[in-house]
């Protein structure tokens, strides 16, 4: 999905509106129809819905998805009346209460109070309404908080609030593009999952060239297999990981592969860690002793990683290493103590290059301060030529060409082996013929799609490449 401004909708919007191509209301119609099938939504299993409703449009979406939820409604009006759509949506309701429901309760929470044209101070009557729906968040376990067009509170541009005066999401449906401020660094935990709602009827200018990935962003990507395909055409993907005490790194890694549809995947090992690697390995997989990296042979290999759980070498298996990335002439992934090596030595990065880092690892690779994580990913990309995934939330992933922002994930996904996973991911669907910037970007969407899949507060990495079997395309 493209970034613009609200004022870019809006403008955007009465054009089509003036063109005679829709109107206020046959839109507003689509946009509650599209919240109401997004599978995010459709997950959901609240008791009951608690409308937060202000003067704008976004309230008449909020009470229109919750109409069509057929479920009990709590209507919390705020600003002094409804606009005449949003009244034609509260009349499609059978009926509402207005006394807040009991603490426990399992609820959707929709967030309609401000829309993305607000700036500045809440007025106080819009302040205690924020509060208190973070309140009710925070004491109905299970509940979720959505915010319709933008959480009330966050300004739509800079990404800029007040403490204490910002609606808390756990998921934000931007409706027709992303505005710049959603994706700023600290609005993250306003903004929770992006939730992209599509407006074909409108022309929407974006004001950068950065994209969001979304469902319609992906599709395509991954070529269907012919009928008559097999192994040998779903790519080869070597990976170089795993030492003593880590070896689930390379387990993960692995299973992500295989589970991503790579064709065949081999593990490298050397002798002290085979026997333990070997007995823990997916059976799909070849484990394969070497005396030495320097060993490795795999000319028909079409993507390699190197890093999960490699821990520390000796100077010759290091040198080893270098000359393996350097002389691969198809993909290679960098993830873990593999980044950690390659920025110890001061390797080049070219543009078959997959660099992973989280934000330490970020660090190490450029120890420059910078403002922001865009400032991080495009200045060190200014000296390296290669795909540069920046984990974390809403991870960034680019090249000199392109940059995007994941959508999807979440902090059930906090937890150890997530990276392992994702290299795997990411080296699977290059052997399977994506260039590097869209299987890094491809794979990190998949894996957060994956996590969202099982439905649980706490989703460990195992889960996770089990499930990319479930979501690849």
């Amino acid at each position: 999905m493209q970034i613009a401004s609200a004022q870019t909708v809006r403008a955007a919007e009465q054009a089509a509106f003036a063109a005679g191509l829709t109107s206020s209301s046959a839109l507003m119609d689509a946009v509650v129809e599209r919240l109401a099938r997004h599978p995010f939504v459709r997950a959901l299993q609240p008791e009951a819905v608690v409308v937060y409703a202000g003067r704008g449009n976004n309230a008449g979406d909020a009470i229109g998805l919750a109409a069509r939820l057929g479920l009990p409604v709590v209507l919390r009006l705020v600003g002094g009346g409804l606009s005449a759509e949003s009244q034609r949506q509260l009349e499609a309701l059978p009926g509402y209460e207005t006394e807040l429901p009991a603490p426990g309760t399992r609820l959707l929470l929709l967030d309609g109070l401000l829309g993305s044209g607000a700036h500045g101070r809440l007025r106080t009557e819009y302040a205690d309404a924020v509060r208190e729906m973070n309140a009710l968040r925070a004491a109905s376990p299970g509940s979720c908080l959505l915010a319709v067009d933008i959480p009330t509170g966050l300004d739509a541009e800079s990404g800029s609030f007040t403490e204490g005066e910002v609606v808390l999401a756990d998921a934000t449906a931007a409706i027709g593009c992303v505005k710049p401020g959603m994706l700023a660094d600290g609005a993250q935990d306003a903004v929770g999952r992006l939730l992209c709602i599509p407006l074909p009827e409108v022309a929407i200018a974006p004001c950068s060239p950065h994209r969001v990935l979304d469902a319609a962003e992906v599709s395509g990507w991954l070529p269907r297999s012919p009928y008559s395909c097999f192994k040998n055409r779903r790519g080869r993907v070597a990976i170089v990981a795993g030492s003593i005490g880590m070896l689930g790194a390379a387990e993960l890694c692995a299973r992500a592969a295989v589970h991503a549809g790579a064709g065949l995947v081999a593990a490298y090992a050397l002798p002290e860690a085979y026997p333990l690697l070997a007995v823990r390995m997916p059976p799909e997989v070849m484990v394969r002793p070497v005396a030495s990296y320097a060993d490795i042979a795999e000319p028909q290999a079409d993507a390699l990683v190197i890093g999960p759980g490699l821990g520390s070498l000796p100077p010759r298996e290091r040198t080893a290493l270098r000359k393996l990335a350097a002389d691969f002439p198809r993909t290679v992934v960098l993830d873990a103590d593999g980044l950690n090596l390659a920025a110890e030595e001061g390797w080049d990065f070219p543009p078959n290059f997959i660099l992973t880092p989280h934000p330490g690892e970020m660090r190490r690779l450029d120890p420059r301060p910078a403002a922001t994580r865009l400032e991080t990913v495009q200045r060190f990309l200014d000296r390296h030529d290669c795909t540069l995934l920046l984990k974390g939330c809403r991870t960034v992933i680019a090249d000199r060409r392109q940059l995007f922002y994941n959508s999807t994930g979440g902090p059930f996904m906090a937890n150890g082996g997530q990276g392992d996973v994702l290299s795997g991911a990411i080296a699977a669907l290059a052997a399977r013929g994506l260039p590097p910037l869209r299987a890094a970007a491809l794979a990190a969407y998949l894996c957060g799609l994956a996590a969202e899949s099982l439905a649980s507060p706490i989703t460990p990495a195992s889960a996770v490449a089990a499930a990319l079997g479930c979501v690849i395309p």
